[in-house]
C-alpha cells in the first residue's frame, strides 16, 4: 500500500488548504478584509489629516486676486511693427528679464505700440517689482525720441462689494459732483477703489460764425 493510502486525512487538509488559499481576497482590499483594524486605524489618519489640512486653509471674507504680472506698454505713433521690435523691445527685454523674482517675459510689437509683460513667481513683492521695472524702464535712454511714456500697470482683479444708483430731478452735473462726494468718503473710510460709471465727461462745443470767418479772413 502506498504512503498516500496510509494517509488519507492529510492529503484532505491539504487540499482544503489549497482551495480556502485560493478562495482568500488578493490586493488591498484583501489585505483589508484579512486585518480589519488596519481599515479603521486608516481612517482614523485620514480623518485626523483632513481635520490638521482644514485648519491651515487661507481663508478671506472679501478674497482679493492678484495675478503677479506687469504690463508695459510704450506707444510709437506711426511706427511699423518691426521698428517697434528693433527699438524698443529688444531695447527694454534685456532690462527686465534679469530681475529678481521674474518667471517669463513675453512681448508683443505691433503697429504703433510695444508692449512686454513681465510675469514674477509666486509670493513676490509686487510693490517692489513695479519699482524695480519702472527704475529699469527708466535707465533706458535708446529709445526713440517720439515714442510716448512708458505705462506700466499691475494686474489686479477686484470684487464688487456694493453698487449705488444716484438719480433724481437734478442736472448730470449736481448728479456727478454729488457721486464725487459719496466716492471720496468711501476711499477715505477705508475702501480700497471705486469706480464711476455712467458719468459722461464734460464736452465744450463752440460755434463760429461762418460769415464773420469770412470777414476777418480766418480758418477754423
Amino acid at each position: 500500500m502506498s504512503a498516500g493510502s496510509d494517509f488519507p486525512g492529510d492529503s484532505q487538509g491539504e487540499v482544503d488548504r489549497s482551495i480556502a488559499a485560493a478562495d482568500r481576497p488578493r490586493g488591498i482590499l484583501g489585505f483589508f478584509v484579512v486585518h480589519r483594524n488596519a481599515a479603521n486605524l486608516l481612517m482614523g489618519m485620514l480623518v485626523v489629516a483632513g481635520l490638521y489640512a482644514l485648519t491651515q486653509l487661507n481663508t478671506q471674507f472679501f478674497p482679493r486676486t492678484e495675478i503677479p504680472t506687469i504690463s508695459i506698454v510704450i506707444a510709437w505713433p506711426g511706427a511699423s511693427a518691426e521698428d517697434v521690435e528693433g527699438n524698443i523691445i529688444e531695447a527694454i527685454e534685456p532690462e527686465v528679464r534679469f530681475l529678481d523674482g521674474v518667471d517669463s517675459v513675453d512681448s508683443y510689437a505691433r503697429e504703433g505700440v510695444a508692449q512686454i509683460v513681465v510675469e514674477f513667481a509666486s509670493g513676490a513683492d509686487m510693490q517692489k517689482a513695479q519699482s524695480d521695472i519702472e527704475q529699469a524702464v527708466s535707465s533706458v535712454t535708446t529709445l526713440p525720441q517720439d515714442s510716448e511714456r512708458a505705462v506700466i500697470s499691475r494686474f489686479i482683479f477686484y470684487e464688487s462689494v456694493a453698487a449705488l444708483a444716484i438719480s433724481g430731478p437734478f442736472t448730470e452735473s449736481a448728479l456727478r459732483a454729488y457721486a464725487k462726494d459719496i466716492r471720496d468718503e468711501l476711499l477715505n473710510s477705508g475702501v480700497d477703489r471705486v469706480v464711476m460709471k455712467g458719468v459722461r465727461d464734460p464736452e465744450l462745443i463752440v460755434e463760429v460764425s461762418e460769415a464773420n470767418l469770412r470777414r476777418l479772413d480766418l480758418s477754423v
